[in-house]
């Protein structure tokens, strides 16, 4: 049976120089690499199955996929601040601390230390990892546990 491991030893250089040449950012590409890897977990059994060409193929495929996917959300993203800022134009909406505290309080420490220099310093997961002597995947894997405790948290108030 064919393991992650194995995979990420023989495939992630290459990948990682195709999803430099797509994003043009090293950053993004390792965590486009990351996500395509995780991808990976759900479909070892295919994969086993596939020469090693074919193997390199469907992954290069899952990351342009996953970059092109993430590039269309941009988009739209983009599309709907630009539409919600037309109609909102001089709108300010009144800040409630105590609401952003009480969710904040749900997400662990070392979490929300993480998501502060993301969120509000705009640093990225490497620039993160470098200031707290985190692997970048780790200050990812924060990231990705502190927005999913902050998105339950919003649940269960809302």
């Amino acid at each position: 049976m064919l393991t992650l491991e194995e995979l990420y030893r023989e495939y992630a250089d290459g990948l990682q120089a195709y999803a430099a040449r797509l994003t043009r950012d090293g950053p993004a590409a390792e965590d486009l690499v990351q996500e395509a890897f995780i991808r990976t977990l759900g479909h070892l059994q295919l994969l086993a199955q596939l020469n090693p060409h074919q193997c390199r193929a469907w992954l290069c495929q899952t990351v342009k996929r996953l970059f092109l996917d993430q590039r269309a959300s941009r988009a739209r993203e983009a599309a709907f601040v630009a539409q919600l800022s037309l109609e909102t134009e001089g709108y300010v909406a009144p800040v409630e601390p105590e609401l952003m505290a009480g969710l904040l309080a749900r997400v662990p420490e070392s979490c929300r230390q993480v998501l502060e220099m993301r969120y509000t310093l705009g640093m990225n997961s490497t620039e993160i990892g470098e200031e707290l002597g985190l692997l970048p995947a780790t200050v990812r894997s924060r990231l990705h546990l502190a927005i999913a405790r902050l998105r339950a948290a919003q649940d269960k108030l809302f």
